[in-house]
């Protein structure tokens, strides 16, 4: 009699355990979901996507763009890009208008560098409620890095993780291969 009682009860959980699995995914989708909006341009950059409305990714700003951005209620630059691939002094243009300034390169011979992605995020977290520019050369590097940080940090399989870069602003397909390399890696 108790081995057909826990069969029976095996078969029961065995039937509903699909309807909890959906229901966790269906949380955990709703837990990490993205706001991801094109905003209107600022200054030259005329391709800008908010992230929740605080992070604001992009390309590179023009020293008079960075200059204006104060005047838009901005607090924080972060550059992705390598310091020798900018030939103007962002750094000071930034700290002269009362803003934090990051450098923190996303790539390193071609890849994403794991350590980069932990330290853009610390620095989003530090600044968080600020506004904040996080900012390469075209949005790609910008996408990649969320497409990154989503798939390691948030639990996004790799093809989810790829479609939010791709609406942050990710139009490279080199920047997807890279991207995909990184996270096929995270599997290993």
């Amino acid at each position: 009699m108790m081995k057909k009682l826990f069969f029976a009860t095996l078969a029961v959980f065995a039937l509903l355990l699909p309807f909890f699995g959906a229901a966790q995914a269906e949380e955990n989708s709703e837990k990490h979901s993205l706001d991801l909006t094109p905003q209107a341009p600022i200054g030259n950059m005329t391709k800008v996507i908010s992230l929740h409305g605080t992070i604001f990714m992009t390309g590179q700003p023009s020293p008079a763009t960075l200059q204006s951005l104060p005047g838009d209620g901005f607090n924080v630059v972060i550059n992705i890009r390598a310091a020798d691939e900018i030939d103007f002094d962002e750094p000071t243009i930034v700290k002269k208008g009362g803003m934090t300034y990051y450098n923190i390169p996303l790539m390193k011979a071609g890849k994403i560098q794991d350590s980069a992605v932990t330290e853009i995020h610390e620095a989003l977290m530090e600044n968080k409620g600020k506004k904040i520019l996080l900012h390469c050369a075209s949005g790609n590097r910008v996408a990649g890095w969320l497409g990154a940080h989503l798939a390691r940090d948030m639990g996004y399989d790799t093809e989810a993780a790829v479609a939010s870069a791709r609406k942050g602003g990710m139009t490279k397909d080199s920047m997807e291969r890279i991207l995909r390399d990184y996270l096929a890696n995270l599997k290993e």
